[in-house]
């Protein structure tokens, strides 16, 4: 069909004169990106791949780079079942459990979502295997890590779905991270051929007089090129987290920031709405808490709080209460930040004060998974600190005041530390029985792997111990941020991106964070994000490189 077509970020090929041309157009260079583009070459095609930033990796490289694979080979070996019917469950449960239904055709999930699932388990691990294969991933299991709801009634397979990267050049079995997976990529991506070009912003796509996508325009330094595309153009550039205007349209409450790679602006958004793409779940992200400080900053390098370990320590509000279970995970976490409070007309966790006393920083202190308790010589300028209660709340006063503008103004409550001791003493009855009664902190497998180990003598409740009577005590902000979003163009098992009608935009895929998740708000497990990202990216690569823009394609699913 012809596709209604209009906006600044479309240009005719007859209009444009092309510096290069290629099989399949990959843009981006995260996990989706080379693991589309070395797929895509695999199979036989050409491919250039295009990078806005001056530097590989995107936001896979800033990440621990976990990847969450359903029914993998490791699992598999070892004869740990994990059944289709009861994942499809467990994710259907965690997608939309306000219709949830076991009995229903599609447990509760739209059609789209449902089919969506249901094409991550059944390829998630023969892409793994693939990628393997080819040297482009070296998987290390992690079965010590829960997922996150492995506590969870549908949850059949608790352990065993999480992979790590292997250290590039390590050691066997020595783990790594995202900067060791895009040092994998890069290698095998080189191998195979793939035309990698840094600095290459993309902003425009190219279509021919029957509206199918033949290539790209791209920002450099020397001005714009345009590229042309002969089967497919792929789109893995990141969502929208570091545009404001989006960001603030389009999820559900106040966001300060966000740790994905500083490039992910979006850029896909517009582009895909210019081909008339029908966009979805736009108010989805992968949420996780941030130091206040770090956001406000907005750096680079800035990582988001993933693992807060931890026993004498807890959150509080602008009014000195505790609002949410410290331990849960960390999406979880960030609606709370969202609580509106109706008669004062304000957000009353904005942000919300971590306050830790002095043996907790003995025993916890760290900088992993974005563990704000740095241990001293490392950066603590996020930290203050106080002999008393009173002190340590004049502190963070003071800091709050600096940010005055960035916040609406927002402090703490001039009854705050009258309210933080009542908060506190009962805290620490609950950490004297080992039970929470407010937030049932530390009964989840998750909550204990997070707080990755208990004081000795501590045989209660490994997440819990009463904060000391007497200071010092230090306490950092701590505020609402993403991973990234994912939100974008809905598509179909392959990746290929479709329009407001269900019919495919020709030439055209997206995967990863710029494409609409099927997952809605949810966060299934560690490694969630990239375990659908790297099986649609191969899903899409594959497809894309047998793929001839000269006829019209089908859609892998009908919705």
């Amino acid at each position: 069909m012809t596709h209604t077509l209009f906006g600044q970020e479309l240009r005719r090929d007859h209009e444009v004169e092309f510096v290069a041309e290629t099989d399949v157009i990959v843009v981006g260079s995260g996990a989706g990106a080379f693991t589309s583009a070395i797929t895509a070459a695999k199979h036989g095609a050409s491919v250039i791949q295009l990078e806005k930033a001056t530097e590989i990796g995107g936001t896979t490289k800033k990440a621990a780079a976990a990847y969450w694979v359903p029914n993998n080979h490791f699992m598999r070996q070892k004869g740990w079942a994990d059944p289709k019917d009861d994942a499809l469950r467990h994710m259907a449960r965690l997608t939309r459990p306000q219709h949830y239904d076991p009995d229903k055709p599609h447990l509760g999930l739209t059609e789209w979502e449902f089919v969506m699932t249901e094409a991550f388990y059944d390829n998630a691990g023969p892409a793994v295997e693939q990628l393997t294969k080819w040297g482009a991933l070296e998987p290390i299991p992690w079965d010590i890590q829960p997922d996150y709801y492995a506590q969870m009634e549908e949850n059949k397979a608790p352990f065993g779905r999480i992979i790590y990267p292997h250290r590039f050049g390590g050691a066997p079995d020595e783990v790594g991270d995202g900067t060791d997976m895009i040092a994998v990529f890069a290698k095998i991506a080189d191998e195979a051929g793939v035309d990698l070009r840094l600095g290459h912003a993309v902003s425009k796509a190219v279509v021919d007089d029957q509206d199918r996508v033949v290539g790209v325009i791209a920002t450099t330094h020397a001005g714009d090129i345009a590229v042309k595309a002969r089967q497919a153009v792929i789109f893995a550039s990141g969502g929208f987290t570091h545009n404001v205007d989006l960001r603030t349209s389009s999820l559900p409450g106040p966001i300060l920031s966000g740790c994905a790679a500083s490039t992910n602006t979006g850029d896909f958004v517009p582009i895909a709405q210019a081909l008339g793409a029908d966009l979805v779940n736009m108010n989805g992200a992968w949420l996780a808490p941030m130091v206040l400080d770090r956001a406000i900053a907005n750096r680079p390098d800035q990582v988001c709080s993933f693992s807060i370990p931890g026993d004498s320590m807890l959150w509080v509000n602008r009014y000195g209460k505790r609002v949410v279970n410290e331990k849960a995970p960390y999406q979880d976490v960030v609606p709370t930040f969202w609580a509106w409070e109706s008669q004062k007309a304000e957000y009353p966790n904005l942000a919300l004060v971590m306050i830790w006393d002095e043996s907790c920083k003995q025993h916890h202190s760290g900088d992993k998974y974005g563990n704000p308790m740095i241990p001293d010589g490392g950066d603590q300028a996020h930290i203050v600190r106080g002999d008393t209660l009173e002190a340590l709340a004049d502190a963070v006063q003071e800091r709050l005041a600096e940010y005055a503008d960035r916040i609406g103004g927002w402090n703490l409550d001039p009854d705050f530390v009258s309210t933080l001791k009542s908060t506190i003493q009962r805290y620490n009855d609950f950490a004297s029985t080992g039970i929470d009664e407010d937030f049932h902190r530390g009964e989840a497998p998750i909550e204990l792997y997070f707080n990755m180990g208990g004081r000795p003598g501590n045989d209660k409740n490994e997440t819990m111990w009463p904060v000391s009577d007497s200071g010092p005590y230090y306490a950092t902000l701590l505020a609402p941020a993403t991973l990234d979003t994912k939100g974008g163009p809905r598509t179909n098992p392959d990746g290929q991106v479709l329009d407001r009608s269900g019919d495919v935009i020709t030439g055209l895929y997206a995967v990863g964070n710029c494409a609409g998740a099927m997952s809605g708000g949810s966060y299934w497990a560690g490694g969630a994000t990239l375990g659908p990202i790297i099986t649609s990216a191969y899903l899409a690569g594959r497809h894309a490189a047998a793929t001839s823009t000269r006829v019209k394609l089908p859609a892998a699913a009908t919705f």
